[in-house]
């Protein structure tokens, strides 16, 4: 299904992918700080306000051939 698509593209995706999940976990973590602040200054949250959902999974790494 996927032996058409040219290593360099493969890499890329994953690249980008990685990158992704380093954004989602930065806004998590933002989020979080914010959820803080609300606390401290004693601001209501939203109803519905949770902190964002990440999930962070670790890129699976070509095994090298030697």
């Amino acid at each position: 299904m996927l032996r058409n698509i040219p290593s360099a593209t493969l890499k890329e995706l994953v690249r980008l992918s990685e990158h992704k999940e380093s954004l989602m976990a930065r806004i998590q973590e933002i989020d979080r700080e914010m959820l803080r602040m609300q606390k401290r200054f004693g601001i209501p949250q939203r109803e519905g306000d949770q902190p964002a959902p990440v999930r962070i999974s670790a890129a699976r790494r070509k095994r090298s051939r030697r």
